[in-house]
């Protein structure tokens, strides 16, 4: 069951390197995730721009958190700015997020008044994201 008994917005299939950690010699518990590219699809198309990243901590209990920062950009050209701040639990295939987006572009005016949530899981070659929007937080 989807959220809400909703349908996402949108997808987000999400291109991304192995993990590196952020101290290579200690291995860190902070590993960076660079994002090179994907897709935007359903009620938004277009593309994932390369340069991203996800920061990653792993904490003491096994659960992954995860913040990540990257841009879309459209089929019109337009742009948004994409961040979010998420949790996979310990041995979880998936992840649950909170997001949210940003755009200069007045067609796409609302989305940065909306507030989102996003269900996500890895999948070879990329990361599958479906995005909700909140009831009651629509712009």
């Amino acid at each position: 069951m989807t959220p809400f008994g909703q349908e996402p917005l949108f997808r987000l299939e999400v291109e991304v390197r192995a993990p590196e950690p952020l101290d290579p010699a200690s291995g860190g518990p902070v590993r960076l995730v660079s994002i090179t590219g994907g897709r935007v699809l359903g009620g938004l198309e277009g593309v994932i721009l390369p340069g991203g990243t996800d920061w990653q901590t792993l904490r003491a209990d096994g659960a992954l958190e995860i913040e990540a920062r990257y841009l879309l950009e459209l089929t019109d050209g337009a742009r948004i700015e994409l961040q979010s701040r998420g949790l996979r639990a310990a041995g979880a295939s998936g992840f649950w997020s909170s997001m949210w987006l940003r755009c200069e572009a007045e067609a796409y005016a609302g989305l940065n008044a909306t507030q989102f949530l996003a269900s996500g899981r890895k999948l070879e070659p990329h990361v599958a994201i479906d995005v909700f929007a909140l009831p009651g937080f629509a712009g």
